[in-house]
């Protein structure tokens, strides 16, 4: 048994780690990662069918005017989530930043609240 070699069965595998179990320990338990509302802000206002990483990545220095802006997400509908590390600077974000300009567009800042089904 060495390194190599070409013999075996398909790919390397500790001999006491059966060959189905993929990885060391990945995604135990932690499903989906929800997030708090009372962490994260609606953000609305933005042009439609212009999302992408760049603007993402913008718009969350923006949003770290009003404190620790943690992630941005928005979709092709204009519309996403920013998350902070309190809900503090999420009222911060609100007070702030609603109303205010991102690259041309009047943006809507506010609570975070889950889609009516």
């Amino acid at each position: 048994m060495g390194w190599g070699g070409g013999k075996g069965k398909g790919g390397w595998a500790p001999a006491w780690q059966p060959m189905f179990e993929k990885g060391w320990g990945k995604g135990k338990g932690k499903g989906k990662r929800r997030t708090d509302p009372e962490k994260t802000a609606w953000v609305g206002g933005l042009p439609a069918d212009a999302a992408s990483v760049e603007r993402n990545k913008e718009l969350m220095e923006h949003m770290k005017q009003a404190g620790e802006c943690k992630f941005v997400k928005t979709g092709k509908s204009g519309e996403g989530s920013a998350g902070f590390s309190s809900a503090e600077e999420v009222q911060t974000a609100i007070a702030t930043l609603n109303g205010s300009t991102f690259q041309g567009s009047v943006i809507q800042v506010d609570v975070w609240t889950k889609k009516e089904a």
